[in-house]
């Protein structure tokens, strides 16, 4: 298994264990996130990603926990990244990414999405990929190949944003390493493994 699989494993091992869930068709690796709320799923993806940083022996705040702000890890030369999780859709192949603010500005968003048997990722950088476009009352996310909308979380919500990101969207979790390294920490371009 590959070894960012087995660390995904761990972290949501862990969040399953502290919230006491056992009753879920355990033939799938990642049987155990059909249980989460909304929150845990975050924490996960949060707690991912932070271990990987780790990993590279970068420094961030460790400190922080969990408060619904404009970025998740601060990086110690400033750089801010947003992770924003989510678990594939029941009855198809999207991943609906919550908490989505327009006004924040981070310098990079992480979506993590995790199905039963993989994850996989997508990188945004705020420079040359993250575009809000306001057109009208849409908000738009500019994916290189095509436009997102937006959509608002409830009726009447000005703040909060979803984004529906389908499965063909994302990438291989294999690539995330490289990609942090080569995008995020600028060691040279990232190409993606074909």
């Amino acid at each position: 298994m590959l070894k960012e699989l087995e660390l995904m494993k761990e972290i949501i091992d862990k969040k399953y264990k502290e919230l006491s869930y056992d009753k879920r068709d355990k033939s799938n690796i990642f049987w155990k996130i059909t249980e989460f709320e909304a929150n845990a799923i975050g924490q996960i993806g949060e707690e991912f990603v932070k271990e990987i940083f780790r990993k590279f022996n970068l420094k961030f705040d460790e400190t922080k926990k969990n408060f619904h702000d404009e970025y998740d890890i601060k990086l110690q030369d400033g750089t801010k990244i947003e992770i924003k999780t989510a678990r594939k859709g029941k009855n198809n192949d999207t991943f609906q990414f919550n908490g989505i603010n327009p006004n924040y500005t981070p310098d990079f968003i992480i979506f993590i999405g995790i199905l039963e048997n993989n994850v996989l990722y997508r990188i945004l950088n705020k420079k040359d990929k993250i575009e809000y476009k306001h057109e009208g009352r849409k908000w738009m996310v500019d994916l290189e190949t095509t436009e997102k909308q937006l959509v608002k979380m409830n009726p009447g919500n000005q703040v909060n944003y979803k984004l529906t990101l389908n499965k063909k969207e994302l990438k291989n979790i294999s690539d995330l390493e490289d990609e942090i390294k080569f995008n995020i920490l600028k060691k040279r371009p990232f190409k993606p493994k074909l």
